[in-house]
């Protein structure tokens, strides 16, 4: 093969390199344009939505205490995470800021959930450590968690004295007004 012949080899290539690698934009641009169409920037965090019935609260073990059995007539607070969960760290101050300003109460109970096992103990423990989470958190708790319907973490809710979704992530305001709210 000549010269010449080999610097047409190598434009056809090169051309055909380029239309694909275009191809391949117009797909992703077209995909992004569609996910956007359907919802997929969406901030939903699904769960369970404000007015269902809560449900029982279970997990295969328990950090931070025993776990909680007479929950009747009081306001519960879930909060869902994870031990991998960057933003779950990120919440964690500010959740143990708002608990403290309910610490006092005997009608406003704090739960976390974790789906996370036994089997992480030590990053479970640390992660409750490191921000002073001190309420009673359940592990193993994927069941319970498929039951409040939680599609992301961190996810949290509210809920009423009479047993029902009064707040989640997706409800407007604030969690501490949630609560005050209930009371």
């Amino acid at each position: 093969m000549n010269n010449e012949q080999q610097k047409k080899n190598r434009f056809v290539m090169d051309l055909a390199g380029s239309f694909f690698a275009v191809t391949i934009c117009i797909f992703a641009a077209f995909y992004l344009i569609w996910t956007i169409s359907q919802g997929g920037t969406s901030t939903d965090r699904g769960g369970l939505a404000v007015g269902e019935v809560a449900p029982e609260i279970s997990a295969a073990g328990w950090v931070n205490g025993e776990p909680p059995t007479d929950l009747t007539s009081k306001v519960i607070v879930v909060d869902a995470w994870a031990t991998w969960c960057h933003p779950c760290r990120l919440a964690a101050p500010e959740l143990v800021e708002i608990y403290q300003k309910f610490a006092d109460r005997d009608d406003v109970v704090f739960i976390g959930l974790t789906s996370d096992e036994i089997s992480v103990m030590p990053a479970i423990e640390k992660f409750l450590e490191e921000p002073g989470i001190t309420w009673p958190n359940g592990y193993g708790a994927s069941s319970c968690l498929e039951k409040f319907e939680a599609e992301y973490i961190p996810s949290a809710w509210v809920i009423s004295k009479s047993g029902k979704i009064a707040w989640n992530y997706d409800s407007s305001g604030d969690l501490e007004s949630a609560i005050r709210k209930e009371l």
